[in-house]
């Protein structure tokens, strides 16, 4: 199987430098929702794609000769959704989210649910800040590398998880149904090399945090 196409979409908000919130390789598609164009540029990403409703204005430095798409400001999507739904209509199958944490709580979570809306549309989607990554899991096994210095939490986003099995991580679980009223995945470690996340039903959610 190859290499999946990508997209990564930035954010208005950014704590970390893009560079530093996100991989960027030279043939990924750069899509910027509304003014986060401003640091691409400033950064000196390269920028295939602008979509917002700039319902703040245009700044004088919008920039020239970049594909834009304007939205009117009452809508139902958010910039970003816009931004996910675009990339999905161009058939990109892998999209991170640059940056959209740690702001205005609304938005991160917002963000969360976009990611279950990319997973719904089959596409393997996360979102990352440099200090956290989150992404949403349908059932089966998977791997994760070990990263020093950060905490991995596993939650139940559909309202039960069953057959939960974590692997290689300072508090294992075998078996176990979990809900999403009570987070028993929270602040977990990884102790092996990777740690191995398992489960027969229900949707997850899988954060990374860095240790403060």
């Amino acid at each position: 199987i190859g290499d999946k196409m990508k997209a990564i979409i930035i954010t208005p908000f950014l704590e970390n430098k893009i560079k530093d919130s996100v991989e960027i390789k030279d043939d990924d598609f750069i899509i910027c929702a509304d003014t986060s164009f401003s640091e691409a540029i400033r950064q000196n990403i390269k920028i295939n794609l602008i979509i917002g409703d700039f319902d703040s204005g245009y700044p004088q430095s919008f920039p020239t000769g970049i594909e834009t798409i304007t939205v009117p400001a009452e809508k139902d999507d958010s910039d970003t959704l816009l931004c996910v739904k675009e990339a999905i209509k161009r058939g990109f199958d892998k999209i991170v989210i640059a940056g959209g944490i740690g702001g205005r709580l609304d938005h991160t979570f917002a963000n969360i649910q976009t990611l279950y809306y990319g997973r719904v549309n089959g596409v393997d989607i996360s979102i990352s800040d440099g200090k956290n990554e989150a992404m949403i899991l349908y059932p089966g096994v998977y791997d994760f590398e070990k990263r020093n210095g950060f905490y991995l939490s596993v939650f139940a986003y559909s309202e039960k998880v069953a057959g939960l099995n974590l692997k290689g991580v300072k508090y294992p679980l075998e078996n176990a149904d979990i809900t999403n009223f009570f987070p028993i995945g929270l602040s977990n470690e990884i102790v092996s090399e990777s740690a191995e996340v398992s489960f027969s039903d229900g949707v997850v959610l899988v954060i990374f945090s860095k240790k403060i």
